[in-house]
């Protein structure tokens, strides 16, 4: 997947630090509101009775531990979210600072400016012996280039599609979280806002839960192609030089 023509850094940015502060509202808000329920648990539980005390101890145990995972995750990804800005800039930089200008020179290697169209000689021929060997490794260069670039934005993408799943389903769960701490003020709320956070449990905070382990291993498994780059990089079959493994100059002056 290389970077898409209409897409700019920029706006990649942008997007990935949108989701990044969403996640880190959302944390805050979901923090808040499940403590005011728990206080308002504890400061209307006698009135309710011990039966309706237990059963929203027993809500709350179970959406706490929930609860805790996913933020946990959440805080994680806000806390390190700065490396992505730079892979998201590296991955663009590769496709216009590097792949770009070596697909130039290699189109342009085999084009004789108007000198050169009337030199004979043993050099002459001795360049031109080189020049296939030259057109093949900046051709090989730029190859190189694209794949490391598209690598690169491969995983960039897969890190801001994954922040932005979790800044919409952070944001979901503390809405529904101020919704049920709105609703917990009296003791008549309370065995309401208890049941709407077991449905969430059931519902959305186990489904973000679930897609978001799936597409960390999906992340994952991007990485896992670091050993791809690191063949392409290392492959240098195309630099013939003399010596081997480096660029086939034409002239050397030593």
């Amino acid at each position: 997947m290389a970077p898409d023509a209409g897409l700019s850094p920029d706006a990649m940015t942008a997007e990935f630090r949108r989701a990044i502060e969403q996640a880190r509202t959302g944390i805050g808000q979901i923090v808040e509101s499940f403590n005011t329920i728990v206080e308002k648990v504890r400061d209307w539980g006698l009135l309710a009775g011990g039966a309706v005390l237990l059963w929203a101890k027993e809500k709350l145990d179970e959406f706490r531990v929930k609860l805790v995972e996913l933020v946990g995750k959440a805080q994680y990804m806000v806390e390190h979210s700065t490396p992505i800005v730079s892979l998201i800039i590296t991955s663009f930089d590769w496709l216009e600072r590097v792949q770009k200008p070596a697909a130039g020179v290699a189109g342009r290697i085999a084009v004789k400016g108007d000198r050169l169209v009337y030199w004979k000689g043993p050099a002459a021929e001795t360049y031109g012996a080189k020049l296939p060997f030259q057109q093949a490794a900046a051709s090989d260069m730029a190859a190189k280039a694209d794949f490391i670039s598209t690598w690169l934005f491969t995983i960039a993408k897969a890190n801001v599609d994954y922040a932005k799943s979790m800044g919409s389903y952070v944001s979901e769960i503390a809405g529904g979280l101020i919704t049920a701490a709105a609703n917990a003020t009296t003791v008549i709320g309370i065995p309401w806002a208890i049941d709407q956070l077991a449905k969430m449990v059931g519902g959305i905070v186990t489904k973000a839960l679930d897609d978001i382990m799936n597409m960390a291993s999906r992340l994952v498994e991007v990485l896992k192609s670091a050993r791809d780059a690191r063949a392409s990089v290392n492959n240098v079959e195309k630099l013939v030089g003399p010596p081997v493994g480096t660029w086939p100059q034409a002239v050397n002056v030593v």
